[in-house]
């Protein structure tokens, strides 16, 4: 019995070994940065109705004789009802700290707007936040 024991001694060493290799405080790659958004709409009561879609997205409208680009976008089929609440992750490495960046939000049914964002809501630089309530409005 005793040579069992001193034959199982160097397996379960370098066992231990490679499983102290494995420990790390290392937690990987930081979490992407996001924008938080809590869309509303200026009726309380409105309810969306089946079919509907939700079009979110992050811009940079610093430049506003063109057309802004989208940094980050998410598209959601019957998204629920409102209050909704969304996370749009971006790259960090594209946001420039003298640049505008905005939210842009609409819901549409059947390609038609419902429900609008007129104006893109400020985030991210120049001291904006990164976790914004949206109001949408009937389209004019």
């Amino acid at each position: 019995m005793k040579t069992v024991r001193t034959q199982f001694l160097p397996a379960l060493l370098a066992l231990a070994l490679c499983l102290a290799g494995c420990v790390t405080t290392d937690t990987g790659p930081a979490p992407l940065p996001s924008v938080v958004c809590t869309l509303r709409c200026a009726d309380p009561s409105a309810e969306l109705a089946y079919g509907t879609v939700l079009e979110l997205r992050l811009i940079d409208y610093t430049r506003p004789e063109t057309r802004p680009i989208v940094l980050a976008e998410r598209i959601e089929s019957n998204p629920g009802q409102p209050p909704l609440r969304f996370r749009l992750f971006y790259n960090k490495e594209a946001i420039n700290p003298s640049h505008d960046y905005g939210i842009e939000a609409r819901i549409l049914l059947k390609g038609r707007p419902l429900w609008v964002q007129p104006e893109p809501l400020p985030v991210v630089t120049k001291d904006h936040p990164s976790e914004v309530e949206v109001v949408l409005r009937p389209p004019s």
